[in-house]
């Protein structure tokens, strides 16, 4: 990865627009007015075709670098922002989100407190565009002494809040590589090779580090699509990761989320189904028993079996295949 010469100290924000008018001007100026200094601003647009092109450059100028590109996605942009990029630190931030005035220099003093961590992260806040009752909960992050193991292990909390929480030193960017822009979640991918390349992760306590807009047609929205997302990163893993317990958790998480996208027939054919459970019974045949895999064939292929499997008088059935499925993921 081809980038520009470190100033020791500087902190570059990388923000990514796409349609994101007049969001994105929040976002814009939450990175400015930053406490900590020195910082750069820079702002990749993927091609909006709303006024981002006309609005940035002529409300910030010389304070923001904005440059256009064709539409590469998030991880694209990030990639483009870090080639550019001078910062010692690097921030990336998406259009519609919301730094925390203080979010910078308070992992600037995590960095600085430990100078062996390559990435700090902390809390964010959701805040949603439109009206109505929160439909989400915001968890809390937490220091993690293996924070492989801690991506790996599912449980009732957040382990890291994405790209809007976290700050990184560029030598963790270098040592990772660039981001992964054939991947529909590349959050997950990016951490994943993170703590498998042995960097040092620190948490940052205390309020939110920045908030995180909900709003209608973000990519999470899309059930289907974040199911086929999180299934080609867990499948890209099984490539790198070679160490145990590592590699049978990547392999039963994965076989676990397959199973699941096979019964629920998410978007598939009956035979794109069958095939989905087929290859979930060998990604992790410890995960899928013999039983489970009986059972979610006879979902599929049983004119009512889907239906059958989610009525009231299956539920014992439901808990038992979960107590299965869970009890044999290895941890």
């Amino acid at each position: 990865m081809e980038t520009s010469e470190m100033i020791p100290g500087l902190a570059s924000v990388v923000i990514c627009a796409f349609n994101n008018w007049p969001d994105v001007e929040m976002t814009i100026e939450s990175a400015l007015h930053q406490s900590y200094e020195p910082i750069e601003v820079i702002v990749v647009d993927n091609s909006s075709t709303d006024v981002t092109p006309q609005e940035v450059p002529r409300r910030f100028g010389l304070s923001v670098r904005y440059v256009r590109q064709p539409n590469r996605g998030d991880s694209g942009a990030y990639n483009a922002g870090f080639d550019l990029a001078r910062g010692e630190f690097i921030q990336f931030v998406d259009g519609d989100d919301v730094l925390a005035p203080n979010k910078i220099q308070k992992q600037v003093e995590v960095f600085r407190a430990n100078a062996e961590l390559d990435i700090v992260y902390g809390d964010v806040r959701g805040f949603q565009t439109l009206a109505g009752t929160a439909n989400w909960k915001d968890a809390g992050t937490q220091q993690e002494d293996d924070m492989l193991m801690a991506l790996l292990v599912p449980e009732e909390r957040m382990v890291t809040t994405g790209t809007l929480g976290t700050l990184f030193r560029r030598r963790a960017l270098e040592k990772v590589g660039p981001w992964d822009e054939s991947l529909y979640i590349s959050d997950l991918d990016y951490w994943l090779r993170a703590a498998w390349a042995g960097c040092r992760f620190g948490h940052c306590p205390g309020p939110p580090m920045g908030f995180s807009r909900v709003r209608p047609g973000q990519m999470s929205a899309n059930v289907s699509a974040m199911n086929r997302g999180i299934e080609a990163v867990w499948d890209k893993a099984l490539a790198y990761v070679t160490r145990e317990p590592y590699r049978s958790l990547i392999a039963a998480r994965l076989a676990h989320l397959r199973f699941l996208m096979a019964v629920s027939r998410d978007h598939l054919t009956k035979q794109e189904a069958l095939g989905k459970l087929f290859l979930a019974r060998g990604t992790h045949p410890e995960t899928v028993s013999a039983l489970a895999y009986a059972v979610g064939y006879a979902a599929i292929v049983l004119p009512c079996g889907a239906a059958l499997v989610r009525s009231r008088w299956a539920r014992a059935i439901r808990r038992g295949l979960a107590r299965l499925l869970h009890s044999r993921t290895p941890g």
